[in-house]
């Protein structure tokens, strides 16, 4: 049987053989093979001295060092920080800090301002409110804000200037007057440096402005909200207005829906200003054009769009109950134009060339001679027409009438109407209007006065010219006395009378 490679018995020799290869492994590896004085051996280790330089202990220690030497430091600057913070609020809360902030305000707007409870804290500027009042030459004349909130840098506290995101007011109200070319328009020269004053937006979320007198104003807005932007990227500043509402002296009420203005030197660009009437959300008129604040003698002049928009919004309710329906402007050479002056009495002048919107008819109603027709006729539908075919006219609007002109109003298969009619400041109606009837009206009327009172076909219709008079409450016209005059073509038996006008309406 062979020998096992691991036998389970040694010899002496054999033993002695290991423990000397041990004591040699041993004492390389540090130890020492030594005889107990009871016979037995044991491996003595030298005990190793402690290491001075220990490189992972010592960087524990500087790591932990530097982060109290942060943590110190950031206190010592939080401290110090608020240290300044506390001396800076306190500053901008100062008499010295308020009345540097009301030069500021002097030096960038050219009035004087009010200041009332002025207040800052560190994130945020407040007051209750602000009143600035320029010199007579101005065309601003004051401006009041309340509750006004200025969201402000932390230079605000250091530096000479005061700036910031924005400024925003809870209402105000801007008056605005004809300038005045010999007198001051600002208190204090303007400045080619800087601003001291620098904001990205000023905005008011209810703002009213008044244009003229406060108690009589020409041109009135109200609860509109203001949005202004001195810079921007195209380098002009912007003035945006959303909703509102704009009275001119006699005209109908504008409701404001939106608007987009720019300032070029002393002149104002309106990109786009809609507006729509208050009975209508649909239908809007457009504005776009220059004016010259500054300059009282010069006549501005802005383009006018119209788009579905109720001609009662123009022409107003008591000349609107006679004539009604949804216009849209037409191209015209020297038409479609609102002309005004900056001066107190701006004298606004609206011209338009107008025609029917698709989606909408012609109605008239209330002259004398609708009645007379529908009685010669006996057909009801001429209390109240209705023009379905393309109609058409001018309107124009001043100060003291308004006026229809150049009329094209058509219902083919009935009646055509032609002329004018123009309304005064005191309501009362002037006019002509040119009637046309179609032939086999007036001949299934069985009416020969009817027939002898219509000149001779022309354009499909036999015409009849009205003189319109009276006032938007009781129109007139002479219809009636036209009526009793005709005579007809052919003599009549002698047993045979023609009814009167009065006999022919007269209720049965």
């Amino acid at each position: 049987m062979p020998a096992s490679s691991d036998p389970e018995n040694y010899s002496i020799d054999e033993i002695m053989e290991r423990l000397k290869s041990r004591q040699d492994g041993d004492a390389a590896d540090g130890g020492e093979l030594v005889t107990r004085a009871d016979g037995s051996k044991a491996i003595r280790v030298r005990k190793r001295k402690r290491r001075t330089d220990q490189p992972l202990k010592e960087a524990r220690k500087q790591t932990m060092r530097s982060r109290m030497f942060q943590v110190s430091a950031m206190l010592i600057l939080l401290l110090l920080a608020l240290l300044v913070a506390g001396a800076a609020i306190t500053y901008a809360n100062s008499s010295v800090f308020r009345e540097s902030l009301i030069q500021k305000i002097t030096l960038c707007t050219g009035a004087k301002p009010e200041l009332r409870e002025f207040r800052v804290n560190p994130s945020s500027a407040n007051a209750s409110g602000m009143l600035l009042t320029w010199p007579e030459g101005n065309a601003l004349q004051t401006l009041s804000l309340t509750g006004i909130k200025a969201n402000i840098n932390a230079s605000s506290f250091l530096n000479q200037s005061f700036a910031g995101e924005e400024v925003v007011a809870a209402s105000g109200t801007l008056t605005l007057k004809s300038p005045q070319s010999n007198s001051a328009a600002r208190d204090v020269p303007a400045s080619s440096d800087p601003l001291p004053i620098r904001f990205s937006r000023y905005a008011v979320d209810k703002l009213q402005v008044v244009i003229g007198d406060a108690k009589m104003p020409a041109i009135q807005l109200q609860n509109s909200e203001c949005s202004f932007y001195p810079v921007t990227p195209i380098g002009l500043a912007q003035l945006l207005l959303t909703r509102g509402d704009i009275t001119i002296g006699g005209w109908p009420k504008f409701i404001l829906d939106r608007s987009h203005m720019e300032f070029r030197g002393s002149e104002l660009d309106i990109v786009r200003m809609r507006l729509r009437d208050e009975t209508d959300k649909n239908g809007f008129l457009e504005l776009s054009g220059t004016v010259s604040p500054y300059n009282p003698n010069q006549t501005s002049t802005l383009a006018v769009k119209l788009e579905s928009y109720p001609l009662i919004g123009l022409i107003g309710p008591n000349f609107g109950k006679l004539i009604s329906g949804k216009i849209d402007t037409q191209t015209v050479v020297k038409s479609n134009f609102l002309t005004f002056t900056p001066a107190a009495d701006c004298n606004p002048v609206l011209a338009i060339a107008f025609t029917n919107n698709l989606m909408s008819t012609f109605e008239i109603k209330g002259f004398p001679f609708l009645f007379g027709l529908s009685q010669t006729t006996k057909d009801d539908w001429f209390v109240n027409p209705v023009f379905e075919a393309e109609s058409s006219g001018t309107l124009r609007r001043q100060t003291d009438q308004v006026s229809l002109s150049d009329l094209k109003l058509e219902n083919k298969e009935r009646m055509a109407l032609r002329g004018s009619v123009s309304m005064k400041s005191n309501k009362n109606l002037e006019g002509t209007l040119e009637v046309g009837l179609t032939e086999p009206m007036i001949k299934s009327s069985e009416n020969k006065r009817l027939d002898a009172m219509f000149g001779p076909q022309m354009e499909g219709f036999r015409w009849l010219t009205l003189k319109i008079g009276g006032t938007t409450i009781s129109p007139s016209d002479n219809f009636k006395e036209l009526y009793d005059l005709a005579s007809p073509k052919k003599p009549e038996a002698q047993n045979t009378e023609i009814p009167s006008f009065e006999e022919l309406t007269k209720p049965d």
